[in-house]
């Protein structure tokens, strides 16, 4: 009898933070309604010689493959491989994760080297929003749709701190250097103050207009900029503390609801990720006219991008579309929904 068990994850937009995180600043993240849909069916096995086999559909990709037991062992041993040499400063870190399933077959291998799979056939079908490669965390979504599908399938109780443990270690993979700010974020939902060293906090969601802005795929991978960043700003570069700084301003505007506050600190975010090497001069042009009017505030909200024209998501604070400059630079708009709620689960047996 096949067991069938449906994931929907949220995406997930920092509202400052991003690449700071990693050097101690505080970051909010929220949850955003654009979901990863993970389906997923087991069916046992008739007979205890028969393969444990996986069949994996990626929607976005239109791909649909087969891995009998020992290959996608063996494709998880390999993917590890790479990652030691990337640690060892001989292979760069988008080479680890080769194509679109290796983040599947890695995260069921994690999940297997602690519980074991169980033996039979899997169907793993993942179905993301339109968005995904461009700084929501369309990663972190998948991995925590595909986590929570396997211990739900497998009836094992879990701690958060246990999911999320793993599914850092499995986006690290894919970026670098995990914070674990994302998957926590779209595990849990809502806005969430996150420190490495300090206490989860959960804040309150504030009736702010924002428009999240696509300005398409960027041409450096989130790993690449990661590893810039990493490579050009030491810890103890003074940038790091007027980050902090703008984290505050932007939580104490957002607590209190103040436009005009968070509008100004977000402004001065942009600027610093500027700083950074990580906006390209196209998406820097279209930020600054937008930060020009009193009305709107906007910066990038992922990793950016080190090369190429495009920077992945921009969120822009404003009552209004920014309707006519977007076509101007032949941008597609959405307004921003906030998500309460973190991943969904459920099983039909």
């Amino acid at each position: 009898m096949s067991m069938k068990t449906l994931c929907q994850t949220p995406a997930k937009l920092i509202l400052t933070g991003e690449h700071a995180v990693l050097f101690g600043a505080p970051a909010l993240s929220m949850a955003i309604d654009l979901s990863t849909q993970c389906l997923m069916t087991f069916t046992p096995h008739t007979s205890p010689q028969d393969p444990t086999c996986l069949e994996i559909e990626l929607v976005d990709f239109n791909q649909k493959l087969m891995y009998p037991s020992s290959v996608w062992q063996k494709r998880g041993i390999q993917i590890e491989a790479r990652f030691a040499l990337y640690e060892k400063n001989t292979l760069s870190i988008q080479s680890v994760l080769q194509h679109p399933v290796d983040l599947i077959l890695l995260t069921l291998q994690q999940f297997h080297n602690v519980y074991r799979l169980k033996p039979g056939h899997w169907k793993i079908k993942i179905h993301s929003h339109q968005l995904t490669g461009k700084g929501l965390g369309s990663s972190a979504s998948v991995i925590i749709s595909v986590l929570q599908s396997l211990f739900l399938q497998h009836g094992l109780a879990f701690s958060e701190v246990e999911l999320l443990s793993m599914a850092q270690k499995v986006e690290s993979h894919q970026h670098g250097s995990s914070s674990g700010l994302d998957p926590t974020t779209v595990l849990k939902g809502g806005l969430l103050r996150y420190q490495q060293g300090s206490p989860l906090q959960q804040l309150h969601s504030q009736n702010f207009h924002g428009w999240i802005i696509d300005t398409g795929a960027p041409d450096s991978t989130t790993g690449q900029a990661v590893n810039h960043v990493h490579r050009t700003f030491s810890h103890q570069h003074p940038i790091w503390k007027e980050f902090k700084h703008v984290a505050h301003l932007i939580e104490q505007a957002w607590q209190t609801s103040n436009a005009t506050n968070l509008k100004q600190a977000i402004k001065q975010n942009q600027h610093l990720l500027e700083a950074l090497g990580v906006v390209p001069k196209t998406v820097q042009k279209f930020i600054h006219t937008l930060n020009q009017s009193p009305e709107s505030a906007a910066k990038i909200c992922g990793a950016g991008s080190m090369t190429g024209e495009k920077a992945g998501i921009v969120l822009c604070i404003s009552q209004t579309a920014p309707e006519a400059l977007c076509q101007e630079y032949g941008y597609d708009y959405y307004p921003l929904k906030f998500s309460e709620k973190g991943s969904q689960c459920e099983m039909d047996l």
